[in-house]
């Protein structure tokens, strides 16, 4: 997975959390400690100047004490670590939406769907999982278009992190869209129409050109046409 960071925003996290990094309490500064402590406690120290050896011997005691428990509160509260800055970082991604692009083609039409959010006509898209991402895509086609699985073959053609305008956000919004190619060993009677409905969603063929003419597709998801028209041939 792609991260879109401002360098800015990860030189600010990266000078905040330097002391974190910096200062992890290990356990060789522990025993360090309580070795200081033991050795105040055991030594036996001679008077300085009018300084009696016991007030010498308590200020060491004390100060190996001060010094465990310093240490002992750090160990208990610095656990900033690698995982730890891992997610702070991914925290700084801009990118807004991670979709999978997922393009079905017979001969020279691709397979369109009427988005209702969006009042427009998009390519079939699912948000992309972190693991087993094209399994998640073949399961969600059986779904929607009632496909055997064993028919659909997902293959990763290329990915794109893009800024474009959210018609459902109202602003523009940074997108990462993951391309996949579906090809089918079978395309249903259902789906050779030129449109049709299935689970309540009305799907359509279309060719590039049809595509780049409709206004509405070219206000709203012109960047998107273009990157798989760029993408897939």
């Amino acid at each position: 997975m792609r991260l879109y960071i401002e360098k800015k925003d990860l030189e600010h996290l990266l000078e905040n959390k330097s002391e974190y990094i910096e200062n992890n309490i290990t356990w060789d500064t522990i025993f360090a400690a309580v070795s200081f402590l033991l050795s105040a406690l055991t030594a036996n120290y001679d008077s300085f100047f009018m300084i009696p050896s016991i007030i010498i011997k308590y200020f060491f005691i004390v100060i190996g004490v001060l010094y465990l428990f310093k240490i002992g509160k750090e160990f208990m509260t610095k656990k900033y670590n690698y995982e730890n800055l891992i997610n702070d970082i991914n925290n700084l991604d801009l990118v807004a939406h991670r979709h999978s692009l997922v393009i079905i083609k017979n001969k020279d039409k691709y397979l369109l769907y009427d988005d209702e959010r969006w009042q427009c006509k998009l390519f079939i898209n699912y948000k992309t999982k972190d693991e087993n991402n094209e399994t998640a895509i073949k399961e969600a086609l059986e779904k929607d278009l009632q496909l055997d699985t064993s028919t659909i073959n997902c293959e990763f053609v290329t990915s794109r992190t893009q800024e474009k305008y959210s018609v459902s956000h109202n602003e523009n919004r940074i997108y990462n869209h993951n391309l996949y190619s579906i090809t089918l060993s079978k395309l249903p009677a259902y789906m050779k129409k030129d449109n049709f409905v299935i689970n309540n969603k009305h799907y359509y063929w279309m060719t590039m050109d049809e595509m780049l003419s409709d206004s509405n597709i070219k206000e709203k998801n012109l960047e998107v046409v273009y990157f798989v028209k760029d993408s897939i041939s």
